[in-house]
């Protein structure tokens, strides 16, 4: 196996134990369905009778979750012996499971309606919390936090609701979105920052796993290995099939090796990808479970990606990302990290302030030659860095 896929390979583990790192998992769903819980561990010991309690309101990208780790960490950190909760949506809890710095996760389910929303705010209300954390700009999720009496709530000041908070920071439109807002709000709480690596912890049976995929898909250990993840949330979002084609065929001619990635929703674009080219990627697409797309993106030489959580991911594992930006601004919503080529095209009239006629354009007007030459810059520093000494 190649041992860039090996587990502690580039900032994929946790300090943690195996033993700690595996959670025992009861799902179960309570109050109507609109929340599916897990615990994740059981800690410390009752101190002066009663454990403090801890809720953080995480938003629902596996982006967000990304950014929403170093906050669990400074919060863990600052408060070893509290019982912390997680809320998170649907795309991005999995990133929690193996996370040693919370106690339980639950799991937002929607649709919710009205009825999911009141039974919100009566889970709140049940837990008896001491804190709430709100890493999204949300009033909804503050107005949950004081209709169910948590007495300290802490967030991003928002005109209709902001003055229900106990603490709270200004929304900046000039910071990164995630990184910048979320290190703030816990500072609030008196957390030291200055530790603010990311980090994931993927199941760690996704290093046997992967592997095999990678055989399957075609893969004897060929490098460069380039990461190509064509699809985002939204179409605006995504760059033009024909031209990652183009940028692939010309890698590929020039002896580095394409794997195309993303989920299964994503495979068509793929497929679209995969007919323009005059050479064969792997195809990796709709193949891998969440963790292995952890490690599968921790061992590439170099991510291709626009707008999307892989991107993140990428960032998290020390992985270099070209990153294409267009119908959103990187500054915003961009990878972070020093290692990054991001090509930016949200200065263009319109574009980031999402203004313009034909958000596609924006996209549209990265050129292949800008990704092709961004590619190679990196994977030539990859060169340099694998000749260095250990």
């Amino acid at each position: 196996m190649d041992s860039r896929f090996a587990r502690n390979d580039r900032g994929c583990h946790s300090e943690r134990s195996k033993e700690q790192l595996l959670p025992a998992m009861f799902p179960q769903h309570f109050a109507g369905g609109a929340i599916i819980r897990y615990t994740q561990f059981a800690r410390g010991q009752i101190v002066r009778g009663k454990r403090e309690r801890i809720f953080v309101f995480a938003r629902t990208g596996i982006g967000d979750i990304v950014y929403t780790i170093p906050a669990l960490r400074a919060i863990r950190r600052r408060f070893p012996e509290a019982h912390i909760t997680i809320e998170a949506g649907e795309r991005g809890h999995s990133l929690l499971r193996y996370c040693p710095y919370v106690d339980e996760v639950w799991v937002r389910i929607r649709p919710r309606g009205l009825r999911g929303k009141l039974l919100s705010i009566w889970n709140l209300y049940k837990g008896q919390f001491d804190r709430a954390v709100i890493l999204d700009r949300s009033d909804e999720k503050t107005l949950h936090t004081y209709l169910a009496r948590i007495p300290e709530r802490y967030g991003v000041r928002k005109k209709l609701f902001g003055r229900l908070l106990t603490a709270s920071v200004e929304w900046d439109p000039n910071a990164h979105d995630m990184n910048d807002h979320f290190r703030k709000v816990v500072e609030l709480l008196g957390c030291d920052t200055s530790d603010w690596r990311l980090e994931l912890f993927p199941d760690p049976k996704a290093y046997q796993s992967l592997p095999e995929k990678l055989a399957q898909s075609g893969w004897n250990g060929e490098r460069p290995l380039v990461g190509i993840n064509p699809g985002a949330s939204s179409p605006e979002r995504q760059w033009l099939p024909e031209r990652y084609a183009q940028v692939a065929d010309a890698l590929q001619q020039e002896g580095v090796r394409i794997v195309l990635l993303g989920g299964a929703g994503d495979i068509p674009l793929a497929e679209t990808i995969r007919g323009a080219m005059h050479t064969v990627p792997l195809m990796l697409t709709g193949k891998l479970s969440l963790d292995e797309l952890i490690v599968a993106i921790g061992g590439l030489d170099a991510l291709i990606s626009g707008d999307t959580g892989p991107a993140h991911l990428a960032a998290a594992v020390g992985t270099p990302v070209v990153g294409l930006y267009g119908a959103t601004p990187a500054r915003r919503y961009g990878p972070v990290g020093e290692k990054h080529i991001i090509i930016d095209k949200s200065t263009l009239s319109g574009c980031a302030a999402g203004r313009s006629t034909d958000l596609h354009s924006c996209m549209a007007a990265i050129e292949s030659a800008e990704v092709l030459n961004a590619a190679r810059m990196l994977i030539q520093h990859a060169r340099i860095a694998e000749a260095l000494p250990s």
